[in-house]
């Protein structure tokens, strides 16, 4: 009987055993199918950017060729779709805006330049001389960074990997003090930033010429620096984990010189930046994905503002949000005094399923942040309301600091207005001089407003 009992027992370890190892197998194809799912959609991006800057240097070759405001205005359109498409495939890729801050800042910079040129050329201005010299260096240059990107691209092959498969290579690192995380296929990218071709300067009125990115951040002004071990502890405090627990993965530089670092939370990668001067942590980037949305757009705004709160940032106040992958990203504004001051901008991502924090970004506000003296509109506020055209109903108004295209602020008053067709959208009319300087249309829907 002993014998039979003991058959039995065996044959039904075995049976738990044979089913155990079932289940890790089914398991371990679903992680690797979804694993490929995203190395696919990842390598789509890739390939998209390379296409993208490919298109952007033909368009800037065509804009050459033209002779009539009319044809230069057509260009530079097509300049901007181009640079359209580079910036989404950017937002694609599993890499920061920090790791790839002077691709981006080049496609941004030939956007904002193509649309300077683009409003001269309703005027009936053509290209000037230096404005051509301007296009054919851009157009050098999106060459150049074409060329490097199909090198990375043949050179990386399939290596572009999900989130998940680096979380893991974080655990297996260990808990080593001052350690430095091994290569990832990232680290491919560094090479096209740090060959970048010179670009042009470009003194114009747009917010990415090259006298914008020379300026300091104001924030940090007068701020002792830190070492890359003050920058660890920052980032752990900020995240509310042990510093052991945070990794060091190189410095940064550009307008804000920073230390980045990423942690593993909740089984996903997040990265971190914190400003060698003065220790802000100003960028937070989670990859942990969010499978469903249990709180209310209510609640995980009510998140991010006891967030900002918590964090010490006082006097913010949500303008616009999105939902995008069950993450609510909201953009909050330093109020100073009534008075809304968009320079000064904070975006939170919250997680929809348990109102964690999934992102952070402050480079606004740490650039632009500083004790301001307001000025009393020079224009009344009816006087403004005539620059609004007479046949849209305005909803509400307000005043506003807005970031001039160049790198001064402009003293606005905001008005919220829907026009005939019941589209609302924004119009800026400078406090001081009665003009109107900006017209933004709010395209709204269940996951929030997109202003274009």
């Amino acid at each position: 009987m002993k014998k039979k009992n003991a058959i039995v027992v065996i044959t039904l370890l075995a049976v738990v055993c044979t089913a155990a190892v079932a289940f890790g197998v089914v398991t371990r194809l679903k992680l690797d199918d979804q694993d490929r799912y995203i190395s696919s959609n990842y390598r789509h991006a890739f390939a998209e950017l390379v296409s993208g800057v490919s298109d952007l240097d033909c368009a800037l070759q065509k804009s050459l060729l033209v002779t009539s405001p009319s044809m230069a205005g057509a260009a530079c359109t097509e300049v901007y779709g181009t640079v359209e498409t580079a910036k989404m495939a950017l937002g694609i890729l599993p890499y920061s805006s920090t790791e790839l801050e002077k691709t981006a800042g080049f496609i941004g910079r030939v956007g904002d330049y193509a649309y300077a040129l683009s409003r001269k050329a309703a005027t009936g201005e053509a290209f000037t001389r230096e404005e051509r010299d301007n296009l054919r260096a851009l157009s050098e240059t999106a060459a150049l960074l074409a060329q490097n990107l199909n090198e990375i691209q043949d050179e990386m092959g399939s290596g572009f990997g999900g989130a998940d498969r680096y979380a893991k290579t974080i655990k297996a690192f260990g808990e080593k003090a001052g350690g430095m995380l091994p290569r990832t296929p990232g680290d491919g990218l560094n090479t096209v930033e740090q060959e970048f071709p010179e670009v042009p300067t470009l003194i114009y009125d747009g917010p990415f010429s090259k006298h914008i990115e020379g300026m300091k951040p104001a924030m940090l002004g007068g701020q002792a620096e830190i070492g890359e071990s003050d920058g660890r502890q920052a980032a752990a405090k900020f995240l509310g984990v042990r510093p052991e627990k945070v990794y060091p993965t190189g410095t940064l530089s550009g307008d804000i010189e920073s230390f980045s670092y990423e942690t593993e939370l909740k089984g996903s990668v997040t990265r971190i930046t914190v400003s060698r001067q003065g220790g802000v942590v100003y960028q937070v980037i989670g990859a942990r994905p969010v499978e469903q949305a249990k709180l209310s757009t209510a609640e995980a705004l009510d998140a991010a503002r006891t967030f900002l709160e918590r964090k010490g940032y006082a006097n913010m106040r949500e303008r616009y949000y999105m939902i995008n992958n069950n993450v609510m990203t909201a953009n909050f504004a330093y109020e100073d005094h009534g008075v809304i001051c968009y320079p000064d901008l904070i975006k939170v991502g919250i997680a929809l399923d348990d109102g964690s924090l999934q992102g952070f970004e402050a480079i606004g506000y740490v650039k632009a942040h500083r004790q301001r003296e307001l000025q009393a509109p020079a224009v009344s506020e009816e006087q403004a309301k005539s620059k609004t055209p007479e046949d849209v109903r305005i909803l509400g108004v307000g005043r506003t600091i807005i970031p001039s295209a160049g790198k001064n602020e402009l003293f606005c008053y905001e008005f919220e207005c829907r026009d005939t067709n019941e589209q609302r959208c924004l119009i800026y009319v400078n406090a001081m001089t009665g003009e109107q300087e900006r017209i933004f249309i709010l395209l709204e829907d269940e996951n929030g407003t997109l202003t274009v």
